[in-house]
C-alpha cells in the first residue's frame, strides 16, 4: 500500500468530498464557497489529489480534511453503520463508506490504510 500526490488540470470531487466540504453559499452541487475550503491549484502543477493504492484499487482524496475524516471513520475497530454517519433522509447507499470496496474493509487493511493516510505527503 502506498500513497502519492498527483496533480489534475481541474478540481475533482472524490466520494468523500460532499461529506467533508459543506456548501456555504448554496447546496453542495451549486456551491462556490465551502467549509472547510477546498485546496487551491498550485501554479504550474494544478489541483492536488492524494491517491492510495491497494491490490489494484485506488482511493482518491481531494483534500487533507478528507483524509482526516477517513482516518476517523476507518480507524474504528468496528465500522459505524452508514445511517449513523449520513443524513437520515438520504439513501444509506449514498454514503462513501457503503460504496467503499470490500478489499479496504478488513481491520488489518484499515489499520495500514490509516497509517499511510497519516503519512500523506504535502501538496
Amino acid at each position: 500500500m502506498r500513497i502519492r500526490v498527483d496533480y489534475r488540470s481541474k478540481p475533482i470531487i472524490s466520494p468523500l468530498t460532499p461529506w467533508v466540504h459543506k456548501g456555504v453559499d448554496a447546496s453542495y452541487w451549486k456551491a462556490t464557497v465551502f467549509d472547510p475550503p477546498m485546496p487551491r491549484a498550485i501554479p504550474g502543477k494544478g489541483w492536488p489529489v492524494w491517491v492510495i493504492e491497494h491490490r489494484g484499487r485506488e482511493l482518491v482524496f481531494a483534500s487533507p480534511e478528507e483524509m482526516e475524516h477517513a482516518i476517523d471513520i476507518l480507524g474504528r475497530k468496528i465500522l459505524p453503520v452508514t445511517r449513523d454517519l449520513g443524513q437520515p433522509w438520504r439513501a444509506v447507499n449514498s454514503h462513501w463508506l457503503s460504496r467503499l470496496h470490500s478489499s479496504f474493509k478488513p481491520w488489518k487493511v484499515r489499520q495500514e490504510l490509516v497509517k499511510r493516510l497519516g503519512q500523506a505527503p504535502e501538496a
